[in-house]
């Protein structure tokens, strides 16, 4: 991911392949449904703790690597 907004659309796909409702999820985390909610509309809203409690349960991971360079020209 590159953008803070790509990460709600992220967060409820992850949690629909599991067949889950956010009520469901929340549930699982120890949230209610409205700060699900909140969540995968204002991802950029929620702190690294819960970022990862949810990853967890969703059975995903956080990954946090350089970017790719574009090449550089060679000089001549």
């Amino acid at each position: 991911m590159r953008a803070a907004g790509q990460l709600g659309p992220a967060l409820k796909a992850l949690r629909q392949a599991h067949g889950w409702s956010q009520t469901e999820l929340g549930r699982r985390v120890g949230l209610s449904q409205e700060r699900i909610s909140a969540i995968e509309r204002q991802p950029e809203r929620m702190n690294v703790g819960q970022l990862l409690t949810v990853l967890m349960a969703l059975d995903a991971q956080l990954s946090v690597e350089p970017r790719a360079r574009a090449p550089q020209p060679e000089p001549w």
